[in-house]
């Protein structure tokens, strides 16, 4: 079974703890502190991700946005599903964490390089992965996770089947959780890594029933 991530309402005060500890050396010269957002961002998608993400692009000095912590999000997304019932296809997007990092190449050209991560519950069910328009690009990869695969573009999404407690009868079926990771062009395996610590970051802040198993390779199994 592949190894869950600490809830990041636990990890806070750690990553918080080792950005102190980190800002100087031994000379006593300053190192940069990341900002409260990039923090953020290594809750949702993975510090040293983070950091294999941003160091591939080799570009200037990033600048994050993440609106919402983990918590947070968890609890907007719970209330979602707690007041879901069977037809509902209205469902707000949540952006968890974006990271615009100046780099030549970036976005198809100069400028920036984007890494996004959202999440929403989706319209798209268990049953219809089976049909013809879906099965091309998605791959179940248990009991619960379905991951998009081979659309040639640099963007990767994972379905979960995530029951949430106190919500209505047939949530767990009919409102799966969608996460989504988007960039510029990271490779596949370092956008990988980003989605599968994300999604697993968010089925333990919700606490999802049944506990869904989210692998760490998702295309290359």
């Amino acid at each position: 079974m592949t190894k869950r991530v600490i809830p990041a309402s636990m990890m806070s005060g750690v990553l918080g703890a080792l950005m102190l500890a980190g800002c100087s050396d031994d000379s006593g010269t300053e190192k940069k502190v990341p900002s409260k957002s990039l923090q953020v961002c290594a809750q949702f998608l993975g510090a040293e991700n983070v950091r294999k993400a941003v160091d591939s692009v080799g570009g200037g000095e990033e600048a994050a946005l993440a609106r919402h912590a983990p918590g947070d999000l968890a609890a907007a997304l719970t209330r979602e599903a707690e007041e879901w019932s069977e037809g509902d296809l209205l469902h707000n997007a949540y952006s968890a964490c974006r990271i615009d990092i100046p780099a030549e190449g970036g976005g198809g050209g100069g400028g920036a390089f984007v890494i996004e991560a959202s999440v929403a519950w989706s319209v798209l069910m268990d049953d219809l992965m089976s049909e013809p328009k879906y099965a091309k690009t998605w791959r179940r990869l248990n009991d619960h996770v379905f991951v998009e695969s081979g659309t040639g573009q640099p963007i990767m999404r994972l379905l979960v089947a995530c029951g949430v407690p106190g919500a209505p009868s047939g949530q767990q079926a009919g409102l799966p959780l969608q996460m989504t990771v988007i960039d510029s062009g990271l490779p596949v395996e370092q956008r990988e890594a980003l989605l599968s610590t994300f999604a697993r970051t968010l089925v333990d802040e919700l606490a999802c029933t049944d506990n869904p198993t989210v692998p760490a390779q998702l295309l290359s199994r």
